[in-house]
């Protein structure tokens, strides 16, 4: 007899970017339990640590999948509304993040993959850049910071799109073309006034008047760079100009270019510069 468990999570953080829902939950002990895992929205929950058992997604409570992937990184798609549990023999501990996707990116998202707009359940499969996609979601989702939007909003509009593609039922055309000129020089414009700000891709789609998948795509062939990419370029070229023309204190530069704090810039700054802040000002002093 297997029991199914409408609340069983242990803890649960959840957050919201670009209209789309990140829930990182956390169980303890379970033995012999399926809980519902749909919802009203299309959604995915990727495993990211089982500890002393496992679960696995399941159409029907009490019907193993015949050919489901058997890493501990599996991933599941379940449509809107669709019926899928996730069921234990025994599992001393589970963690997950599911992800409920807003409706209108991931029709955005699949004009921008060219492929249809159904999404139909697909339980126990195993796609990596999908996980690490999710897998740093829910690190974001825990650990929230200044300045994380962004990023998050990237990676969520990244992984609509990832998922889109899983769906593709015709051949894929030419890349479409960039942003129009003059809309390129109104997101450039307000990135740079903006720079110290928290800038929101969602935000900059809005400015250009196109949707997020779209707006991320085309931003790309007009720079060929991403926006997020492209944003801490300009973060570092700007606080380069303060480090060797200023004496502002490090914290400070931080601060006023954007980044969420020094730490965080001298990351950056070894990424795109391969070199830190304070290396940089002692050697130009």
């Amino acid at each position: 007899m297997v029991k199914i468990v409408t609340n069983a999570h242990q803890s649960r953080t959840a957050t919201v970017w670009a209209g789309t829902e990140v829930e990182v939950i956390e169980y303890g002990e379970l033995q012999d339990v399926a809980r519902p895992i749909g919802s009203q929205r299309v959604s995915l929950r990727a495993a990211l640590r089982e500890t002393g058992g496992r679960i696995e997604a399941r159409h029907k409570p009490a019907k193993p999948l015949a050919d489901g992937y058997r890493g501990n990184d599996h991933l599941s798609l379940i449509e809107r509304g669709g019926e899928a549990y996730g069921h234990t023999p025994f599992i001393r501990g589970f963690r997950c993040v599911a992800i409920h996707f807003d409706d209108a990116l991931l029709h955005d998202a699949c004009e921008a993959a060219d492929c249809t707009d159904r999404f139909h359940s697909r339980l126990m499969f195993e796609n990596k850049p999908i996980w690490a996609i999710a897998d740093r979601l829910a690190l974001e989702c825990v650990t929230p910071r200044i300045g994380q939007r962004l990023c998050c909003e990237s990676l969520v509009g990244m992984l609509a799109v990832e998922l889109a593609r899983l769906g593709t039922r015709v051949p894929p055309r030419a890349l479409k073309g960039g942003l129009a000129p003059f809309r390129l020089r109104r997101i450039l414009e307000y990135i740079e006034t903006h720079l110290g700000d928290d800038i929101a891709i969602a935000e900059l789609a809005a400015l250009a008047e196109v949707s997020l998948p779209h707006f991320m795509r085309a931003f790309r062939v007009s720079t060929g760079q991403a926006p997020l990419r492209f944003i801490m370029q300009r973060r570092v070229v700007r606080a380069t100009a303060l480090l060797l023309d200023t004496h502002v204190p490090l914290i400070k530069i931080a601060h006023d270019c954007g980044f969420a704090d020094q730490a965080h810039m001298t990351t950056c700054f070894r990424r795109i510069a391969s070199n830190t802040p304070a290396r940089m000002r002692r050697e130009h002093a």
